[in-house]
């Protein structure tokens, strides 16, 4: 049995919850501990139970509390050595640091593989997950600029994909933000798009897909609905579960046999 939730995404804090068997996991830690710990507990899961946070990369909504929930609750990191030194850990305290590396496989729980996958964004050494348990995988694609044919070749057929989709450009365009930063967001180590989103579920999407999670949407250049019909659109007759990620709230416990 495998459980997923994401407890926020967006621009002010990232934090996705997966458990596989009796294996449960963080990916990022961008809320306060507090935060984090009521989150949880929302969705019926205590944080003693963590037995992991995996990082994707050092920015501060996916970092913000790591080393107080690993060290509240004594659980590793686990990160790239890059990442840990960006996100200037090593002055943190942590109890435990797992190094990994992207493109070679993380086998140090049972039964559960995982491939770091290299990603194209503004951070040292950012990764996307993709969980291998037992026959099928799972994976967790946020801050990417655009979609790599490596992204797309790993993330192909999973049976869950928590996927950004995090802006429409003509709501970027027309935002009150500077010019720099839409083209950072529009760029190749930027975000992606609802469309770009949309295309990377189409082209990787199987039968063997049952849920497909977007997120890391911007409250000011997005919309869920905007965003859920563009995704929708592209699922090609596919029986699937598709959510929106909320920064405010977390999502239900999706449970995937």
């Amino acid at each position: 049995m495998v459980e997923a939730a994401v407890l926020a995404s967006g621009s002010r804090g990232n934090c996705t919850y997966l458990k596989f068997d009796q294996t449960a996991i963080l990916v990022d830690c961008g809320l306060s501990c507090k935060g984090i710990v009521e989150r949880l507990e929302r969705i019926g899961v205590s944080p003693d139970s963590i037995r992991a946070v995996f990082l994707t990369h050092e920015h501060d909504d996916h970092v913000r509390s790591i080393h107080t929930f690993c060290r509240r609750f004594q659980v590793p990191l686990v990160a790239t050595e890059a990442t840990f030194q960006a996100a200037c850990l090593g002055e943190k305290k942590i109890p435990d640091f797992i190094t990994i590396r992207s493109g070679r496989v993380f086998d140090q729980f049972p039964g559960l593989d995982v491939f770091p996958c290299a990603v194209p964004h503004d951070a040292a050494d950012p990764v996307g997950f993709v969980f291998h348990f037992g026959s099928e995988r799972y994976s967790v694609m946020t801050d990417l600029g655009y979609v790599t044919d490596l992204v797309a070749d790993q993330v192909r057929g999973s049976r869950l994909m928590v996927v950004e989709s995090n802006h429409d450009p003509q709501m970027l365009k027309l935002s009150a933000y500077p010019w720099e930063l839409k083209q950072r967001i529009m760029g190749r180590r930027g975000h992606l798009s609802n469309s770009a989103a949309a295309e990377l579920v189409e082209r990787t999407i199987s039968d063997d897909t049952r849920q497909v999670i977007l997120a890391h949407l911007s409250e000011e250049n997005n919309h869920p609905d905007i965003a859920r019909m563009t995704t929708a659109g592209r699922l090609n007759g596919h029986a699937v579960n598709l959510s929106v990620a909320s920064q405010r709230e977390p999502t239900d416990l999706f449970r995937l046999d």
